[in-house]
C-alpha cells in the first residue's frame, strides 16, 4: 500500500552572518584560523554572482562561480545551484533572471574538512 504524500511546508528565516559576511554556524569555531580567515569568499562570490546573473544565464553564472572557486586555495567548491525559490527545482541552464520569477542560490564549499552551506536570494 503506498503511503500518503504529507505537502511539505518551508518556512524561511533571515540568515544570521558574521561581521565579515560568513553565514552564523556552529561549524565556524572548527575553522582553523587560515580557514576562518578564507571563508568570507563564500558570501562575497554569492554577493557577486546575483549580480553577474542580472545580465548573464544559469549556466554562464554556475560556470563563473566554478572558475572563482578553482582559483582559490584553501576553499574548494561541492556545489554551487541557482533554484525556483517557490518549488527548490534546480533552474534550466539557458534560464535568466526574469522580473516575475523568484530564484535562490545555494552553495557548499569545503574550507578543509569543514562543510560550510549558504543561500541567498536572487534577483
Amino acid at each position: 500500500m503506498a503511503q500518503k504524500q504529507l505537502p511539505i511546508q518551508i518556512i524561511g528565516v533571515p540568515i544570521f552572518r558574521e561581521a565579515d559576511g560568513l553565514a552564523m554556524s556552529s561549524r565556524n569555531t572548527r575553522l582553523s584560523k587560515e580557514h576562518r580567515k578564507a571563508a568570507p569568499f563564500i558570501y562575497k562570490t554569492l554577493v557577486e554572482a546575483k549580480t553577474y546573473f542580472g545580465t548573464k544565464n544559469v549556466a554562464e553564472t554556475i560556470a563563473w562561480v566554478s572558475k572563482r572557486f578553482e582559483e582559490h586555495p584553501l576553499l574548494e567548491l561541492e556545489y554551487y545551484s541557482i533554484s525556483d525559490a517557490e518549488t527548490l527545482l534546480p533552474v534550466a541552464g539557458d534560464q535568466t533572471c526574469k522580473p516575475h520569477k523568484k530564484y535562490r542560490a545555494f552553495i557548499a564549499v569545503y574550507a578543509g574538512n569543514i562543510r560550510l552551506i549558504d543561500n541567498m536570494a536572487m534577483c
